[in-house]
């Protein structure tokens, strides 16, 4: 009986423990870019014309990275709490890189400002594409 008792007993404790880690996880903040460390800084030119040229290249260089990019905004877009900008990589190129606003900022940038975005870089796909971004400065 007794040894019943400690494999329950046992089985319960790590279940207890199990559901308190799941739940600390679940709860734990979710971290943006702009707490963590810079890898590089480019041009939205630059960076689009890097992975226009040769997109396997530039995963390497980019992806998963923590990237500033500066930029002229030739799009905002806000859909309820989700604000995605998008830079221009200049007047002859139809993409550029869409950046998706981790938090809501107040104010917005306008089209024809120039803005340094620092976000992490996912790939390409039309455009060049920056998650959790956060607007450092606007011009």
């Amino acid at each position: 009986m007794t040894r019943k008792k400690t494999i329950l007993f046992a089985a319960v404790f790590l279940c207890l423990v199990a559901g308190g880690t799941g739940y600390y996880l679940y709860n734990k903040p979710r971290t943006t870019a702009a707490e963590a460390h810079t890898d590089d800084s480019v041009t939205a030119r630059e960076l689009y014309g890097t992975f226009a040229k040769d997109e396997k290249t530039a995963g390497k260089l980019y992806e998963n990275k923590v990237l500033e990019v500066t930029g002229t905004v030739m799009n905002v877009e806000q859909n309820g709490k989700e604000v995605s900008v998008l830079l221009a990589a200049g007047e002859s190129d139809s993409g550029g890189v869409n950046c998706s606003l981790a938090e809501n900022t107040d104010p917005l940038p306008k089209s024809g400002e120039t803005i340094r975005v620092k976000g992490k870089c996912t790939g390409f796909l039309m455009d060049v594409s920056l998650v959790d971004a956060t607007i450092l400065t606007t011009k």
